[in-house]
Protein backbone atom coordinates (compact mmCIF):
# COMPACT_ATOMS: atom_id res chain seq x y z
CA UNK A 1 0.00 0.00 0.00
CA UNK A 2 2.80 2.37 0.90
CA UNK A 3 4.46 1.63 -2.44
CA UNK A 4 1.36 2.88 -4.24
CA UNK A 5 1.42 6.10 -2.25
CA UNK A 6 5.13 6.61 -2.91
CA UNK A 7 4.82 5.98 -6.63
CA UNK A 8 1.82 8.30 -7.02
CA UNK A 9 3.54 11.08 -5.05
CA UNK A 10 6.68 10.67 -7.16
CA UNK A 11 4.64 10.76 -10.37
CA UNK A 12 3.44 14.30 -9.63
CA UNK A 13 5.08 16.90 -11.89
CA UNK A 14 5.55 19.34 -9.03
CA UNK A 15 7.33 16.69 -6.94
CA UNK A 16 9.49 15.61 -9.89
CA UNK A 17 10.63 19.20 -10.45
CA UNK A 18 11.37 19.79 -6.77
CA UNK A 19 13.30 16.52 -6.46
CA UNK A 20 15.32 17.30 -9.59
CA UNK A 21 16.11 20.82 -8.31
CA UNK A 22 17.10 19.43 -4.91
CA UNK A 23 19.37 16.84 -6.48
CA UNK A 24 21.10 19.43 -8.69
CA UNK A 25 21.40 21.86 -5.78
CA UNK A 26 22.89 19.21 -3.52
CA UNK A 27 25.34 17.95 -6.14
CA UNK A 28 26.54 21.52 -6.66
CA UNK A 29 26.74 22.73 -3.04
CA UNK A 30 26.45 19.57 -0.95
CA UNK A 31 30.06 19.28 0.22
CA UNK A 32 30.12 22.89 1.38
CA UNK A 33 26.70 22.64 3.03
CA UNK A 34 27.51 19.48 4.95
CA UNK A 35 30.79 20.96 6.16
CA UNK A 36 29.62 24.45 7.11
CA UNK A 37 25.83 24.83 6.98
CA UNK A 38 23.99 21.53 7.38
CA UNK A 39 20.90 23.40 8.57
CA UNK A 40 20.38 24.58 4.97
CA UNK A 41 19.95 20.95 3.89
CA UNK A 42 17.25 20.56 6.55
CA UNK A 43 15.44 23.69 5.33
CA UNK A 44 15.52 22.51 1.73
CA UNK A 45 14.36 19.04 2.76
CA UNK A 46 11.49 20.62 4.71
CA UNK A 47 10.36 22.42 1.57
CA UNK A 48 10.33 19.20 -0.47
CA UNK A 49 8.55 17.38 2.36
CA UNK A 50 5.84 20.04 2.39
CA UNK A 51 5.33 19.79 -1.37
CA UNK A 52 5.17 15.99 -1.19
CA UNK A 53 2.78 16.03 1.76
CA UNK A 54 0.46 18.45 -0.01
CA UNK A 55 0.42 16.23 -3.10
CA UNK A 56 -0.08 13.10 -1.00
CA UNK A 57 -2.93 14.61 1.03
CA UNK A 58 -4.66 15.68 -2.19
CA UNK A 59 -4.32 12.18 -3.67
CA UNK A 60 -5.13 10.23 -0.49
CA UNK A 61 -7.50 12.17 1.77
CA UNK A 62 -7.96 10.64 5.21
CA UNK A 63 -4.70 8.65 5.01
CA UNK A 64 -2.40 11.31 6.45
CA UNK A 65 -0.30 8.94 8.57
CA UNK A 66 0.44 6.69 5.60
CA UNK A 67 1.31 9.71 3.46
CA UNK A 68 3.75 10.99 6.12
CA UNK A 69 5.47 7.59 6.32
CA UNK A 70 5.66 7.36 2.53
CA UNK A 71 7.15 10.86 2.23
CA UNK A 72 9.71 10.07 4.94
CA UNK A 73 10.64 6.88 3.10
CA UNK A 74 11.06 8.71 -0.20
CA UNK A 75 13.25 11.38 1.39
CA UNK A 76 15.38 8.88 3.31
CA UNK A 77 16.00 6.96 0.08
CA UNK A 78 16.92 10.10 -1.87
CA UNK A 79 19.26 11.39 0.85
CA UNK A 80 21.01 8.04 1.16
CA UNK A 81 21.36 7.94 -2.63
CA UNK A 82 23.03 11.38 -2.49
CA UNK A 83 25.30 10.31 0.40
CA UNK A 84 23.89 12.63 3.05
CA UNK A 85 24.88 11.50 6.57
CA UNK A 86 21.40 11.86 8.07
CA UNK A 87 22.50 11.10 11.65
CA UNK A 88 25.27 13.70 11.54
CA UNK A 89 22.90 16.60 10.88
CA UNK A 90 21.96 17.96 14.30
CA UNK A 91 20.69 21.50 13.71
CA UNK A 92 17.98 22.87 11.46
CA UNK A 93 15.54 25.74 11.28
CA UNK A 94 12.27 24.04 12.21
CA UNK A 95 10.42 27.15 13.36
CA UNK A 96 7.54 28.08 11.13
CA UNK A 97 7.27 24.61 9.63
CA UNK A 98 3.98 22.76 9.82
CA UNK A 99 3.73 20.04 12.44
CA UNK A 100 3.43 17.27 9.84
CA UNK A 101 6.59 18.52 8.10
CA UNK A 102 8.45 18.54 11.43
CA UNK A 103 7.31 14.96 12.08
CA UNK A 104 8.69 13.87 8.70
CA UNK A 105 11.96 15.74 9.33
CA UNK A 106 12.39 14.00 12.70
CA UNK A 107 12.16 10.66 10.88
CA UNK A 108 14.49 11.74 8.07
CA UNK A 109 17.04 13.39 10.40
CA UNK A 110 16.76 11.52 13.73
CA UNK A 111 19.14 13.84 15.63
CA UNK A 112 17.87 17.20 14.35
CA UNK A 113 16.88 19.96 16.76
CA UNK A 114 15.95 23.62 16.40
CA UNK A 115 18.83 25.95 15.57
CA UNK A 116 19.38 28.44 18.38
CA UNK A 117 18.75 31.98 17.29
CA UNK A 118 19.14 34.95 19.59
CA UNK A 119 16.10 37.15 19.86
CA UNK A 120 16.22 40.60 18.27
CA UNK A 121 16.03 42.44 21.64
CA UNK A 122 18.99 40.41 22.91
CA UNK A 123 21.06 41.29 19.82
CA UNK A 124 20.21 44.99 20.15
CA UNK A 125 21.08 44.97 23.86
CA UNK A 126 24.48 43.40 23.10
CA UNK A 127 25.21 46.04 20.47
CA UNK A 128 24.31 48.85 22.86
CA UNK A 129 26.55 47.41 25.57
CA UNK A 130 29.44 47.17 23.12
CA UNK A 131 29.02 50.80 22.00
CA UNK A 132 28.89 52.18 25.56
CA UNK A 133 32.23 50.70 26.55
CA UNK A 134 34.53 53.33 28.08
CA UNK A 135 38.14 53.90 27.12
CA UNK A 136 40.25 54.64 30.17
CA UNK A 137 43.55 56.47 30.06
CA UNK A 138 46.01 57.41 32.74
CA UNK A 139 46.65 61.11 33.21
CA UNK A 140 50.30 60.48 32.43
CA UNK A 141 49.71 58.31 29.40
CA UNK A 142 51.31 59.69 26.24
CA UNK A 143 48.19 58.62 24.35
CA UNK A 144 46.09 61.05 26.33
CA UNK A 145 46.00 64.34 24.37
CA UNK A 146 45.72 66.41 27.58
CA UNK A 147 48.81 64.87 29.19
CA UNK A 148 51.26 67.07 27.25
CA UNK A 149 49.82 70.12 29.06
CA UNK A 150 50.29 68.47 32.43
CA UNK A 151 53.91 67.64 31.58
CA UNK A 152 54.52 71.22 30.41
CA UNK A 153 53.01 72.61 33.63
CA UNK A 154 55.17 70.30 35.79
CA UNK A 155 58.30 71.22 33.82
CA UNK A 156 57.50 74.93 34.29
CA UNK A 157 57.16 74.45 38.06
CA UNK A 158 60.44 72.55 38.32
CA UNK A 159 62.33 75.13 36.24
CA UNK A 160 60.79 78.00 38.22
CA UNK A 161 61.86 76.38 41.48
CA UNK A 162 65.38 75.90 40.13
CA UNK A 163 65.60 79.51 38.95
CA UNK A 164 64.39 80.82 42.31
CA UNK A 165 66.92 78.66 44.13
CA UNK A 166 69.78 79.80 41.90
CA UNK A 167 68.84 83.49 41.97
CA UNK A 168 68.41 83.56 45.71
CA UNK A 169 72.08 82.54 46.23
CA UNK A 170 73.47 85.45 44.30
Amino acid sequence: MSGDIESSILSSEKVKLEMRDFEEWFKRYGDYLLAYEPSKVVVRTAWIARVMLDEGYALYPGREEEVRKAVAGILVGKLEELGVPRGAIRKGDLKGSRQDVVEVLKIVYPNVSQTDRPSLPAVIAQEREAKVAEARFSAFSPRNPGSKYIYAYLATLVLSALLIALLSRI
